[in-house]
């Protein structure tokens, strides 16, 4: 029964090290090494929606030029197809019919203009979308730049462990063969080896979906695995102390593109509002007539006027819309600066508890721990401590300097999320 579990173990540990050999070669075959700063130049240059926000601001400024276009003139032309009287087809000469008539469209009560007012309002809103949109897709670069660093470097953690241990395996499975060693020593260790291998193939799901997103934002087209290279020596010794929460509001209310949008579209639907008050007012029609042969005298010429009568339809439903959509307007920008006050919040308190957090435990590591691992599988081998000591250094190593890393990329990731809610970089 032993000896059929050690035999399931070691299956299992070829088909783990068969998955993970594979993933880390195919992580070092055409690896992008880059900067953070690399990182988002390549995301400001290449990222498809944001090239994509910056037609639709152009498309929103071709909408202005349209709106200041006039109507184009209407001409139109009558010719008799037959005469009776002569009994001619398509009869050109002086006993024929043949009228002229050209039409201009006048629109009047500044509809004209205030069209354009609306339409360059909408210019404003499409650049204020594209700001906000590279704030909220820059903060995801950022954060999945920080997250793919930190898994990378608790990858580090568990090749380490895991090369160590397989030295230590292969020791035991040679004593155990000759009889020097228990079946259930050897497979405690195995089973500390599958574990591991386990929680390491966990760890690279994650950073390949980190890595699929930096790539999707980098617009990396090549799709090569990423390795960020990231000094962080500034952040552990980045003074929070300066953050003023009154300022951070202010700031975010006063930068944050959504709240501009939604001023901005309060600005555009009282435009509305006035343009369908305009429309209440008839356009004018002027016109030029000429018609050779079919009125009261030969060569007949006039001038026309029409527009329509007001009687019926004075637009008093579009009206009583656009009334309601400026109230509609000004409640979604009162809901959107809610949210950025508890957005402000919210990213400050996390931010403070996770410096305090953060500083609290940045000194607990040195070069010297490291070492220990070294001197803890040479203390098993010696018999100088329990395989169950052996097993719980191990998970505490893994487990301190995951969790260490952790912190730092939470600690990042608050930064981040308070430069998200206040519109800009405060912390760089």
């Amino acid at each position: 029964m032993m000896r059929g579990k050690i035999l399931l173990l070691f299956l299992v540990f070829n088909c783990a090290n068969g998955y993970l050999s594979k993933a880390q070669k195919n992580f070092s075959a055409d690896t992008l090494v880059i900067s953070l700063q690399d990182a988002e130049k390549s995301f400001l240059d290449k990222n498809f929606e944001l090239l994509a926000a910056k037609y639709q601001i152009s498309e929103a400024d071709a909408a202005v030029i349209q709106a200041r276009l006039w109507a184009n003139p209407t001409f139109s032309i009558e010719q008799g197809a037959y005469n009776p009287d002569t009994k001619k087809w398509f009869d050109f000469s002086s006993t024929g019919e043949t009228a002229f008539s050209l039409q201009q469209l006048f629109v009047l009560a500044g509809k004209r203009s205030k069209r354009i007012s609306g339409e360059k309002i909408n210019s404003q809103i499409a650049k204020y979308q594209f700001y906000d949109l590279m704030r909220v897709l820059r903060h995801e670069l950022r954060v999945s730049f920080y997250g793919l660093y930190f898994l990378q470097r608790s990858l580090s953690v568990y090749d380490r462990e895991l090369d160590a241990l397989k030295t230590l395996v292969e020791a035991y499975t040679a004593e155990y063969q000759k009889g020097n060693v228990s079946f259930n020593e050897l497979a405690r260790l195995q089973s500390l080896q599958f574990n591991l291998q386990n929680e390491k193939i966990e760890v690279l799901k994650n950073v390949t979906e980190n890595q699929s997103n930096l790539g999707i934002l980098m617009g990396d087209t090549a799709a090569r695995q990423i390795r960020p290279v990231l000094d962080i020596s500034g952040f552990d010794h980045a003074d929070l102390s300066s953050l003023n929460y009154i300022q951070l509001l202010d700031s975010a209310l006063t930068y944050r593109y959504d709240i501009k949008i939604s001023a901005a579209q309060v600005q555009a639907e009282e435009t509305n509002l006035s343009l369908q008050k305009a429309m209440r007012v008839p356009d004018l029609t002027l016109g030029a007539n000429y018609d050779k042969a079919g009125n009261y005298i030969q060569n007949y010429n006039s001038v026309s006027l029409s527009f329509d009568l007001p009687v019926l339809n004075q637009n008093q439903g579009n009206i009583k819309i656009a009334h309601d959509k400026i109230e509609e307007s000004k409640a979604l920008k009162n809901q959107s600066e809610l949210e950025v006050r508890n957005e402000i919040k919210k990213a400050y308190l996390q931010l403070i508890e996770t410096d305090k957090l953060y500083k609290s435990s940045i000194y607990k590591f040195s070069s010297d721990y490291d070492k220990l691992l070294d001197g803890i599988n040479l203390a098993y081998q010696n018999h100088t401590i329990s395989l169950l000591e052996f097993i719980d250094y191990y998970e505490t190593y893994k487990n301190s300097k995951t969790g260490f890393y952790n912190l730092q990329n939470n600690r990042l990731d608050a930064m981040e999320d308070l430069n998200m809610a206040s519109g800009y970089i405060v912390i760089k």
